[in-house]
């Protein structure tokens, strides 16, 4: 059945935003899994102390607490910019498609970091999050250069102005080439996200805008 493809009611607008904010939660769910499966193992070993269990267990629980941040920082940025969205298209769409795609397998990439016995997992898992933030960045520019899909406010013209992420993709990418060179590094690459403000400011003003 034929469906007419200049449909875009705010209601379908709504509903892409829930179901990717639910998407999103279900992947913050399924980090604490690897968490679950190392308390049903404590039940099989003898008695322990949680000093004992951190220890053995510091990276599950720092990859843990660094996916958790990780997806809530992009899931922020993301509600930060559909918020400047009055309406979509195909291509918003796809790009929320890749985007939830990078986040649903974020778990995995964080579990197979957590493996010793597999090479690269970290070069994987940056990479996926190197994905996230250009799909995201890419559903801000989309918008930034189709204003028919965007809030006609002053607040908008304002967020067109700004760079849009740009930042964040630098630094992973760099984040990215640190893993290949040495892929042992394992997840303290991601600690130049850190630099992300101060490229974000530099990007402004370059372009003379505010950051």
């Amino acid at each position: 059945m034929a469906e007419p493809e200049n449909l875009r009611s705010s209601e379908g607008l709504g509903r892409l935003i829930a179901f990717a904010d639910a998407v999103v939660a279900i992947a913050l769910t399924l980090l604490v899994l690897p968490l679950v499966d190392i308390a049903n193992d404590l039940r099989e070993d003898d008695e322990t102390s949680v000093a004992e269990v951190v220890s053995d267990h510091s990276l599950e629980i720092t990859s843990f607490f660094v996916s958790f941040v990780v997806i809530w920082v992009l899931w922020r940025q993301h509600h930060r910019t559909m918020e400047y969205f009055r309406s979509y298209d195909s291509v918003l769409v796809n790009l929320h498609f890749v985007w939830l795609l990078t986040i649903v397998v974020l778990p995995f990439a964080t579990a197979i970091v957590d493996d010793s016995r597999v090479e690269w997992g970290s070069v994987l898992y940056i990479g996926v999050l190197a994905v996230a933030v250009a799909a995201l960045v890419g559903i801000g520019q989309w918008g930034k250069h189709h204003r028919d899909l965007l809030v006609d406010d002053e607040m908008t013209d304002v967020w067109v102005k700004t760079s849009g992420g740009w930042g964040t993709v630098i630094a992973l990418t760099v984040a990215l080439i640190v893993a290949l060179v040495d892929p042992k590094s394992g997840n303290w690459p991601l600690l130049l996200l850190f630099l992300t403000d101060p490229i974000e400011r530099l990007i402004a003003r370059v372009r003379g805008t505010d950051a």
